[in-house]
């Protein structure tokens, strides 16, 4: 099977004070998914807008900040978790050399069996933004393939809309990134949107873990969501079970 990772291209995220906030992609939203992936023997293909390389946010490959994205009483495994981050994302060449999203055709499209949205606050800047994105997504959703997304990666599904104008997930049950979670950022009053508010918006049925930090993944028809990080493992095992539902 091939599967089409998107993943941001902003290593940065212009905050509403104008600060150019350092950002970018959320390692073990990559890592832990893609790592699952190849385990499973699927192919595995990275995509980002203009082909650009991604880059890590380094708050998220730091053992002393991990801790405070991770539910309280999770087993402290930060610093071994944030060398194998690195490892990977140093040894995968994908992300030196991903494909432009503009170059993928609907045919292209039709040749992965599913697509998982990677994510960071980086995404915010970006994955909304990109017309060639939304019809990539369009494509997928035409053919009914599977879609994941975890945490700021559902900032891609925020501009999708159908033949007359509607939200295409309006009415799915899903989670993201809370806004309680967004409220303990260092970025918290300053971000250009609040996904969970977006995603109501929309009509999303929204639904989150109890507790902040906590897993939660949630699936409604061929569309597999996880609220944060610490998410990221349930999540894909989750589409690797959608994928081999076919």
């Amino acid at each position: 099977m091939k599967i089409l990772v998107v993943m941001t291209a902003k290593a940065t995220l212009h905050l509403l004070d104008g600060e150019q906030h350092p950002s970018g992609f959320w390692a073990e939203e990559f890592v832990v998914p893609y790592t699952l992936f190849r385990a499973a023997g699927h192919t595995v293909d990275v995509a980002t807008i203009g082909g650009a390389a991604p880059t890590v946010d380094q708050t998220s490959i730091d053992p002393g900040f991990l801790r405070w994205v991770r539910p309280e009483g999770s087993p402290d495994e930060d610093t071994a978790n944030a060398a194998e981050y690195v490892r990977v994302i140093e040894e995968t060449p994908q992300l030196q050399h991903p494909i432009a999203l503009e170059s993928l055709g609907e045919k292209d499209i039709a040749d992965y069996d599913g697509i998982y949205i990677s994510g960071g606050h980086g995404a915010i800047g970006d994955l909304p933004k990109s017309d060639e994105l939304a019809q990539l997504l369009r494509w997928a959703i035409d053919r009914d393939k599977p879609i994941a997304t975890v945490c700021h990666g559902h900032t891609a599904l925020l501009s999708l809309r159908d033949g007359e104008g509607r939200w295409p997930f309006e009415g799915y049950r899903m989670t993201a990134f809370s806004h309680a979670e967004e409220l303990v950022t260092n970025m918290a009053g300053r971000l250009p949107l609040i996904l969970e508010a977006e995603l109501t918006r929309l009509g999303a049925r929204y639904e989150k873990a109890e507790a902040i930090w906590d897993s939660h993944v949630v699936v409604d028809r061929r569309l597999t969501t996880g609220q944060n990080p610490y998410s990221s493992k349930a999540l894909a095992e989750t589409f690797l079970k959608q994928l081999d539902q076919g």
